[in-house]
């Protein structure tokens, strides 16, 4: 079907290409984290929230150890925040203060 949604599928590519960037020495890079909050993404859209959860929060944490553009820092804690609200709101209640 041409709409067929492969998430499984998609989250593997995923892994690996953080596997490939690891091997690299280039897991501290702005490209390392854009497959790493799409890779959170995936999970989120499988539904797979707790999953999800571990990559955006190892993004947000990991973001300004790579860059110290705020915009970038704003952008990892704003997923990390839309994450919370929709998943759980104490917690986002929490990282909003």
């Amino acid at each position: 079907m041409m709409h067929e949604k492969r998430f499984g599928e998609s989250e593997n590519f995923f892994k690996e290409t953080l596997k490939i960037l690891k091997q690299a020495g280039q897991d501290k890079t702005m490209s390392y984290l854009f497959v790493l909050k799409r890779l959170a993404y995936v999970s989120f859209l499988d539904r797979r929230f707790a999953e999800s959860e571990k990559y955006f929060k190892v993004s947000n944490d990991l973001t300004p150890l790579v860059t110290k553009n705020p915009a970038n820092i704003f952008s990892s804690q704003k997923n990390m925040l839309l994450f919370y609200t929709y998943c759980n709101l104490d917690n986002a209640t929490q990282l909003g203060e």
